[in-house]
């Protein structure tokens, strides 16, 4: 290769450069993805989705047995906050989600209030919401009996001794807008045939290319088995985790199929609920 060539493609290549730094652009985002909108502002949505999981049993009669189980479809309410940049975890950004009345949910929320969150999932400099699963409306009729999921509002009202609230977090694969990654760290209890099972506080359920807010579309996927403790065993004993969980959440998938769109959404759901 000629000097002459050589000089062009280091000019080329620092003009680039320049031109990023100029723009906030770095060669990473340049090989991520194309912005194809932006996110929304605070707000509450609500979208129907379903649930396919696994659990394993730990102990008792069926110690060792796999139980799986396709939910019917269900409603989810989630609050988002309004968009920031994220800048590092000491910043311990904190949001305002739009808590409607009647909801006993937290409404000022800080990244140190997460019980969990997936490893390396924020980035330094690109835009973020967070969001709070406010309920779920998930039940149905299975080979061993009914069971339903709960989360939010509902598992505050009836296990409050226990109660963790549900966070998750968009973040922009780009410097700002989408697509994006999503999380939720969704903690409740499945009351099942076999009793109710309490989902410890470190399940994290990760999408990650997302094109909109709500995610449909998306299906969050569990990264971890987690534990899932006997209610009853858990306040025998004082809400001390026990060294053995009564069953282990071995899959799981969360197919987000369609956004609901009606006013009042939250009690709605309540309502639904109720029922």
């Amino acid at each position: 290769m000629s000097s002459s060539h050589a000089e062009f493609r280091e000019f080329g290549s620092n003009l680039r450069a320049i031109l990023g730094g100029f723009l906030g652009i770095t060669e990473k985002d340049n090989a991520v993805e194309t912005k194809i909108g932006d996110f929304p502002g605070a707000g509450i949505d609500g979208f129907l989705s379903h649930f396919v999981f696994t659990f394993q049993f730990n102990k008792g009669e069926r110690q060792g047995q796999l139980f799986s189980h396709t939910w019917p479809v269900a409603i989810q309410t989630v609050a988002r906050s309004s968009p920031f940049v994220y800048q590092s975890s000491a910043a311990n950004h904190t949001v305002e989600f739009p808590i409607p009345p009647g909801c006993q949910l937290q409404r000022i929320v800080s990244e140190r209030d997460f019980p969990t969150k997936p490893p390396n999932f924020f980035e330094d400099g690109k835009e973020t919401i967070f969001l709070q699963i406010m309920n779920l409306d998930a039940r149905g009729d299975t080979p061993a009996g009914p069971m339903r999921c709960i989360l939010g509002e509902t598992f505050k009202r009836e296990y409050p001794d226990i109660f963790k609230p549900s966070f998750g977090a968009a973040q922009s694969l780009g410097r700002s807008g989408l697509p994006a990654k999503l999380f939720f760290a969704p903690t409740g209890v499945f009351e099942t045939p076999f009793g109710a099972l309490h989902v410890r506080p470190q399940k994290n359920l990760l999408a990650a290319h997302v094109n909109s807010i709500p995610p449909v579309g998306g299906s969050p996927t569990l990264l971890n088995p987690i534990p899932l403790d006997s209610v009853e065993e858990l306040r025998a004993n004082g809400l001390a985790t026990p060294e053995v969980p009564a069953a282990t959440l071995i899959a799981l998938a969360h197919p987000i199929d369609a956004v609901v769109i009606a006013p009042n959404l939250f009690e709605k759901v309540e309502q639904n609920i109720a029922s």
